[in-house]
């Protein structure tokens, strides 16, 4: 029962679904037809009034004028596309700078003259296709569904109805039947609903069309070959090193070894994308969008010229030669996305050329000149884009194509008869031998200027990649010269002082306890620092990829107090109201994080290293707190012993400022400064939530 019941609903929701999606498709298809009327007219005015009067300066403030009109109209095509269902990331355009001159160099931003050949030469006739395919469809819709509410008005009876049942038939249908007003009813509801099943799918496909030139030529580029995925909404980033969105902690393209990429077909095509004379634009458009930019031209182009000549000029019938233009134009298309099936329509349509043209008029041949420029462009794109394999096959399935359909057209009477057959034989041989040495000369070029343009992209590359090894190896050698500088300064003085104080109880006799453990004390200081020396000279000279050693937390901080005692410096440690204690200290390291754990440490062991210096003498006081989420820290010391002030202790205001910068990292806040009772505090709060 639930089954039933879920059908029904089922199949509910998959028609709201198609309703919604073809009032949106229409939504986008019809109005862009208007809005490609308005922006053609004004910028081939505003083109034409700034190119006429460029020479007495008016021109230019016309012409950055008109750019900027033409994205103004891009922009709206870009809303429109995002109200569609495209999701693309914002284009970026060149900062406009004041004055006149700034005004001029809006004349250099590639992205503006993008937008413009689009809403000037691209958008009105693809619009022009859409609209009217669009329209037509509608229209055959509701005319057949509502043809018995009109039908009868006509003043003469459609013969269509009546050719077809008596072809079909051979006669057997009596005219009264064929001829009567029921079955011209029936003939065009039955067409109404074959639009109206269809008529979905049309508006899809008319609106994938539109939004897939559109994408290419006014976003960012088709980072895939299809509109599909650029319908899909935006993914986050992957996670790295654990957290969504954050950077990896070293970047793969900057460790010193690394190679250039092995080329390949794509690698290929991002090499041309940077080659000389794209480099401006790379930002701008991908080289997939640039292939479609000038695919979709092609395209349009050919389909706008190449139909009213080969019906006019060659003979062809009006859906012969819409047939043919069609079929030119898909191969341009087809041949951006799958090379292979552009090739296989090419390969068809350079065989129907020559069978539907020959003999079609005095000026016909079997390739038309049209269909060779178009040829000729096509070879001229693949090569540019895939490489000379799949150029030499375009080139190939071009040139012998016509060939094997000259061999079947040759039989034809028309070809045989007496007084015309051998000069339309040498007319045809000619024409092929033009197609095949001129597309022989148009791929020889392309993939000359392939070859180079690859070549000089592959140069920039090893001498961008050269520059970087060179600057990563002066970065490596300025740093090992630091860490040996450390290394034999500080380093070895550490390793002085560990020494002398560690042999002290044996070298100088009568020492007493309290020198010994004194002695004791500063040894074990000693090497704590040579340790942590020693890590950092090896940060230093290996760099970020150097093994790290634990580092210490709010669990030492008893450990660092008590070192520092031994100094002779007064101390005490309170955690709330209680003397500090592991007991009293558990609780608190337990709800710490590592980091804020780190940064306390460093933090009580700045402010003690500040008292011991800056207020020699003085009783220092070190507390810790937790409260409504928060670690809080303070050190006080009191007022030093004159008699140990007159000793140098000024220092630089680094650690401080260290200190500072590692407690506002974490969200928190630091404090210093004299204290009324003649002493100093240091305070800082760490979240800890």
């Amino acid at each position: 029962m639930m089954d039933s019941e879920a059908e029904p609903r089922s199949a509910k929701r998959s028609r709201n679904g198609i309703i919604a999606r073809l009032g949106r498709d229409s939504a986008y298809v019809f109005p862009g037809f208007f809005i490609a009327i308005a922006s053609f007219v004004t910028l081939l005015a505003m083109f034409a009034v700034g190119v006429s009067t460029i020479i007495i300066w008016v021109g230019a403030l016309i012409l950055p004028l008109t750019l900027v009109v033409a994205s103004g109209f891009a922009d709206g095509s870009r809303a429109r596309l995002r109200a569609w269902g495209v999701d693309f990331e914002p284009v970026r355009y060149r900062q406009r700078d004041p004055g006149f001159a700034g005004w001029l160099r809006l004349l250099t931003d590639a992205r503006r003259w993008l937008d413009f050949v689009f809403e000037l030469l691209i958008a009105f006739p693809l619009r022009t296709i859409t609209f009217s395919i669009a329209i037509s469809w509608w229209g055959i819709m509701l005319g057949g569904l509502t043809y018995a509410l009109w039908g009868w008005s006509l003043p003469t009876r459609d013969m269509v109805p009546h050719w077809l049942l008596d072809g079909m038939s051979n006669g057997a249908i009596p005219a009264e039947i064929s001829r009567s007003y029921p079955v011209e009813v029936g003939f065009y509801v039955i067409i109404g609903a074959v639009a109206l099943v269809t008529l979905p799918f049309v508006m899809r496909g008319l609106a994938r069309l539109d939004a897939m030139i559109a994408r290419a030529a006014l976003t960012n580029g088709m980072e895939s070959s299809g509109i599909a995925s650029a319908i899909r909404p935006r993914t986050p980033q992957p996670e790295q090193d654990g957290r969504p969105g954050s950077p990896s902690r070293r970047p793969s393209n900057a460790s010193p070894n690394r190679q250039a990429p092995a080329r390949t077909a794509s690698t290929e095509r991002d090499l041309l994308a940077g080659s000389s004379g794209m480099s401006v634009v790379t930002s701008a458009v991908s080289p997939t969008g640039w292939a479609w930019i000038v695919a979709g031209l092609i395209a349009v182009t050919t389909v706008v010229i190449s139909w009213p000549l080969l019906a006019t000029v060659h003979g062809l019938t009006v859906i012969a030669a819409m047939i043919l233009a069609i079929m030119q134009a898909s191969a341009v298309l087809l041949a951006v996305r799958w090379p292979w099936v552009g090739l296989a329509v090419l390969a068809a349509t350079m065989i129907g050329t020559p069978l539907m043209v020959a003999g079609g008029g005095e000026t016909s041949m079997p390739v038309p000149v049209i269909t060779m420029i178009v040829h000729f462009l096509l070879l001229a794109l693949v090569t540019m884009r895939n490489g000379w394999r799949w150029g030499a096959g375009y080139w190939l399935a071009g040139a012998a194509a016509p060939i094997g359909a000259l061999l079947v057209v040759g039989e034809l009477p028309l070809f045989s008869a007496a007084d015309s057959g051998d000069a339309l034989i040498e007319s045809a041989m000619t024409n092929l031998i033009v197609l095949a040495s001129v597309g022989g000369g148009v791929f020889a070029v392309s993939s000359s200027l392939r070859q180079l343009l690859l070549g000089r992209a592959a140069l920039r590359q090893e001498r961008e990649l050269s520059a970087e090894e060179i600057a990563k190896r002066q970065e490596l050698e300025e740093r090992n010269r630091i860490a040996q500088e450390l290394h034999d300064v500080v380093a070895h003085s550490m390793s002085v002082i560990g020494v002398q104080a560690t042999t002290a109880k044996y070298r100088l006799e009568g020492l007493d306890e309290r020198v010994t453990d004194e002695f004791e004390s500063m040894g074990d200081a000693s090497r704590r620092a040579l340790t942590e020396m020693r890590g950092l000279l090896s940060l230093l000279r290996t760099g970020d990829d150097a093994p790290l050693a634990p580092q210490p937390d709010l669990a030492q901080i008893n450990t660092l107090i008590e070192a520092t005692r031994y100094s002779g410096a007064t101390i005490g440690f309170r955690v709330g109201d209680e003397p500090a204690s592991p007991r009293v200290l558990a609780p608190i390291i337990a709800s710490v994080p590592s980091a804020t754990g780190l940064t306390a440490y460093r933090t009580v062991q700045e402010a003690l290293s500040n008292a011991l210096r800056h207020s020699p003498g003085a009783d220092i006081d070190v507390r810790l707190d937790t409260d409504n989420g928060a670690l809080r820290i303070r050190v006080i010391n009191g007022i030093p012993d004159q008699a140990l002030v007159g000793r140098d202790s000024s220092g630089s205001g680094l650690g401080l400022s260290g200190i500072r910068d590692r407690v506002e990292a974490l969200g928190g806040s630091v404090s210093a400064g004299p204290i009324e009772e003649g002493g100093y505090e240091l305070s800082a709060t760490l979240p800890i939530g």
